[in-house]
Formats: C-alpha cells, structure tokens, sequence
C-alpha cells in the first residue's frame, strides 16, 4: 500500500477537523433547539426562577449559589456539575414539570443530546456578525427621512435608535432585538389615548435600527411631551464641534428639519424611563388622586357600591394571599366605556380593620350604612382599560392621592424586582406583572366566609359574585388586553420561526428590556454606547487622558476590567456622565433642556 504523503495527511486532518466542528455547530444548534422548544416557557418567558434564562449563557453560567455554596446550572465540560443536567436525566428527572406540555413532548433522546452538548463545552449557536453603524450613518438617515416627509409633518416625527444594540454582537441577539422593539411599541401604545395603534416604523438606510412614530399619532402633540422625554434624556448629544464637518451639517439638517434640538433617543432608555415616573405619570397624565381619575373615566362608586355586581355596579373578590402581598388583598371592578376599571384594596401587616373577613364592607365613606363593618386600606394598584385595550396603571395610598415614589414594601412587594427593587414602580411593575392582563384564578373567601350575617350578608352577597362571574369578567378583560398586545407587538414577535406562536407565549418585552437595560457595563458596552467600534481603542483613550480618569474610568482599563453601574453612567449633575465622557472624548456637546 502506497504511504500517504505528509500533504495528504494534512488535508485528512483539515478534513476531520472542519467535519468536527461542523458537527459541533449542528449540535449546538439542536440543544438550542431543545432548550426553547421544552424550557424556554417557564425558564424565560415566565422566569419562574428568578434570574434564569435558558436562551442566555450568561445566565446559565452565573453561579447562583453565593461564594460559600456555589452552584451553578450549567459547567459546560461538566453534565454532572451541572443541574440543568441532573434536572433533566431520563433516569431521575424533574424538568420539565410533571403535567406539563414540554414534559409530554420531550423524548430521551432530546434529553441525552443535552448531555452530550454539555460535554462538548455548551457552545451556543455562533450569532451572525453585524456590520458596525457608526453614528453618521444614522444620523444621515433620520436626515434623508425628514427631507423626503412632507414638510408640515416633519416637526411631528420623532426617531427611536436601537443602533448601539444591533453593534453589540456579542450580547444582542436578533431575537433579543425583537423584543427590543415590541418593547417600544408596547410602552408607547401603553402611553396612548388613541383609539387605533401607532406602530413606530424602521426607516429606510438604518439597517432596521432606527424606528419613527408621528407624536400625532400616539396624542404626544399635546403638553410638550417630547420636550418632557428631553428633559429626563442623558444621552443627549449635538455635533456643531466635531471635527468631521459632514457629521455637523447632518446634525444641523436634522434639528431643523424636525424643528426640534434633538428629535431622536435611544429605545431602551425609552422603555425603561417612560415606562415609571415622573415621565409615565406626565405623558399619560395620570391625576394625583383616585377620585379623579374615576370621574374622568365615568366611574361613580357610590353608586356602583349601591348598586352592586347583579344590577352592574362593582364586583368584588377578597381572598387570604396574593403574589404582590403579604396580606390579605380585595380586587375590584368597575365596567367603563373602553372596558374595565380595576382597583384594588391593600392592607400593612397587624391592621384589625384591615381583616377583609371581619369587615368587607369598605371604605368608610359617608352614606354608607355599613360603615361599622368597613376595611380600612393603605394603598392601592389600579388597572384600567386604555382606547386601544391596553392596560393604564396608578398606584395610591389609603386616601387615594398618588405615589410617585415605589409604593411601600409592607404594603405591597414585586417579588420579580423587576425596577432593581423589590418595591413597586408604577408602569414598570405593572406591566411585566399583568404581562396577559389580568391575573386570573382569583379565589374569593369572603362570600362563603359566613363571618357576617343578615343584612351586612346580603350586601356583601350583592358585591361579591359567585366564582364564575369573577371567573368570565377576568376572562375577558384578560382577552381585551391580549388581542391589543398582538396589535402592539405581534408585527416584531410574531415572525420567522415563531409566526403561529400565541401572543401570551412570549416573554413580557417590557420586563425584558428592563432587566437587560439595568445590568453592569463592561467596557465593550460603554464604547459601543460611545458609538466607538474597538473597546481598545477607549480603553488606549482612557489610559492617556488624565481627565477621564478623574471621571472614574479607570476601572476599565485594570487587568481585570471592571464595570459601570447603569445608574453611575446615567448620573445628572447639569449634565451626565455619559455626556460628560463624550465631551472629553470630543464625540459630541450635551444637549441640555
């Protein structure tokens, strides 16, 4: 037999080794795949374990036992370090839960290819390289969208970039940027009081990164919203002293044009910042007290608290527990002309009249007859339908004026911490908690309670109704909400591979973009917010500059970077800290309002 030549043998192993890692790429795939189809729901659209994401690697990786027990759901190298394995091996498995669809649906053989594609490292799919947008380019954009707009529109068109985002291929998928832009159009059709949806629309020569909505559309024309989104906006910058004399002149174009001083932000400082106080409250125009709001939307509750639930008054359900309190909770409706009014009556620990069994009859209010059989209440979350059928929110104390601040922990709690604290924040909280509505199965344990007799009974049986009332209100104001949110977002989810998949099965956008948005910034995040392509190259900035290390950018150029809280980065003091480092990098000067 002839020997094979040392070329022949190279070309063998070039061969063997394209084959493995084709192989390996396939693999990946395939328990990508698995992870979505049979984990995905619970583990990331619900995130029924605080923190964990089976679509995210980092998430998997992170050690969420604390440094004295570490634990981790994923070694890669390591199935049997990892409980993603142990929780799923045919031989004594306890994922996917028992009853559940995925758990009907998943073979071993799906099971042992996750085995396997842990041993092999725990690669995920390899994402597709972006080419970098650099800020020009999008500038010349917004600029080429106005020019051809006609002119009297041009001063009512206003741009989202989610330009940084797509130039992060490291961490931004383009699944994730889905969710990005469902994210925008569900927070600014939350902040509507249109009747019909406004989606905000990719413009021409941004590569899908750069969205437009007309203020008139979305009723924004109105109070000076967009100049209130400015005046809480700490990325603002404008272009008159860069050096490159092209850029200028489009920025220049672009203001006057849009007849605005900056008529583009970035979407996911949008969704997060629009969607809690002070500006959810301002570009809603949410009124300081419950009162109000109840006589703008037609709502008289005395009346309807005579009336009662059989002759279309208000309807009741109190029961022992809720997953936002650790007290007992009574939820409300009211019907309205776009839909439902909820509201609920909430209670701080060790409150006699706060006991929904012994006195169901609140609140004290004059010309009550049962007043010595009242609740007395400490706050409150109120739901209502918007013209459109999404969902409005305010939270309020006891006496019905309007927190601004997170309402009190003792009162109520968000146990997902959704705004970086476990307090509730009006808007943020709320949307990622009602992610399909209302949250149904609402058990009532006052109307069988039997703590009460004769009359005080019979008006507590004309406020509470039996289960299934309750059951076909939640029902349909829960389905109201959800064919509007397909409105809202299903044009950004409901695509490629996922276009047969119902609204309610994907993750809340809002909730999503929050958590992202809140991580720490690793240096490779800060330059690409900078609109700078090369980390290295911020970092060579950093070190030669004297000036942004005494802004405390030091950390990110140690041996061991270090990162940036996303508050630090945002930090006002006449202007941020952001703007502050692009003085000095000369990328830009802060637009102040």
């Amino acid at each position: 037999m002839k020997r094979l030549t040392l070329m022949t043998v190279i070309l063998l192993m070039g061969v063997q080794l394209a084959c493995a890692a084709e192989d390996k790429t396939e693999l990946s795939h395939k328990a990508f795949a698995v992870l979505k189809t049979h984990c995905y729901r619970c583990h990331g659209v619900k995130q029924l374990v605080k923190g964990l994401d089976v679509l995210n690697h980092k998430s998997l990786t992170a050690n969420y036992g604390g440094e004295e027990f570490k634990a981790y759901y994923l070694v890669p190298g390591k199935p049997d370090e990892s409980e993603l394995w142990q929780s799923v091996d045919p031989e004594n498995a306890y994922m996917p839960k028992e009853g559940s669809a995925e758990a009907k649906a998943i073979t071993n053989a799906e099971r042992l290819l996750l085995k396997e594609w842990i041993e092999q490292g725990a690669v995920f799919p390899q994402r597709e390289v972006r080419e970098f947008i650099p800020t020009k380019a999008i500038l010349s954009a917004m600029r080429d969208y106005l020019f051809q707009a006609k002119a009297d529109d041009r001063k009512y068109l206003r741009f989202f970039t989610f330009t940084h985002l797509y130039n992060n291929n490291e961490k931004v998928t383009e699944y994730d940027l889905r969710l990005y832009k469902a994210a925008l159009s569900k927070v600014a059709n939350s902040l509507s009081y249109q009747r019909s949806m406004h989606l905000p629309k990719a413009i021409p020569g941004s590569q899908d990164t750069v969205y437009v909505v007309d203020l008139r559309r979305l009723g924004w024309d109105q109070r000076n919203i967009w100049l209130e989104v400015l005046k809480q906006y700490p990325y603002g910058l404008k272009y008159d002293y860069v050096q490159d004399e092209q850029t200028q002149q489009l920025a220049k174009d672009l203001s006057l044009l849009s007849e605005s001083s900056l008529p583009f932000v970035r979407a996911d400082w949008f969704v997060l910042s629009a969607s809690q106080p002070p500006l959810y409250h301002t570009i809603l125009d949410i009124p300081d007290h419950v009162q109000e709001l109840e006589r703008r939307l037609g709502i008289d509750f005395n009346k309807n608290y005579q009336k009662g639930w059989k002759s279309g008054g208000l309807g009741r359900a109190g029961f022992g527990r809720s997953g936002v309190s650790s007290q007992n909770r009574l939820v409300e409706r009211h019907g309205t002309g776009e839909g439902a009014y909820w509201i609920s009556y909430d209670f701080k620990p060790r409150r006699a009249r706060g006991d929904l069994v012994r006195f169901p009859l609140g609140p004290h209010f004059e010309g009550n007859q049962f007043n010595r059989f009242a609740f007395s209440h400490d706050g409150g979350e109120i739901i209502f339908n918007l013209p459109n059928g999404l969902q409005a929110y305010m939270l309020a104390d006891g006496k019905g004026n309007r927190f601004d601040e997170p309402a009190p922990a003792d009162v109520v709690f968000d146990s997902a911490a959704i705004a970086g604290t476990p307090a509730i924040v009006n808007g943020l909280s709320c949307m990622s908690c009602h992610r399909n509505g209302m949250i149904t199965n609402l058990k009532d344990e006052i109307r069988g309670a039997n703590a009460v007799g004769g009359k005080v009974l019979e008006k507590v049986k004309e406020l509470y109704p039996p289960a299934d009332v309750m059951d076909r209100w939640l029902e349909q104001d829960s389905q109201r909400f959800l064919t509007a949110l397909e409105k809202a977002t299903g044009p950004f989810l409901q695509v490629q591979e996922d276009s047969k998949k119902p609204i309610a099965e994907f993750p809340e956008p809002v909730g999503k973009v929050a958590g992202r948005y809140l991580a720490d910034l690793d240096p490779a995040d800060i330059a690409l917010e900078l609109g700078i392509e090369k980390v290295e190259f911020l970092q060579a900035k950093i070190e030669s500059n004297r000036e942004l290390l005494k802004l405390g950018l030091g950390t990110l150029i140690q041996k061991s970077a270090g990162t940036m809280k996303r508050e630090k980065w945002e930090t006002l003091d006449g202007t941020s800290l952001y703007q502050d480092v692009a003085v000095e990098l000369r990328i830009g000067t802060a637009v102040q309002h």
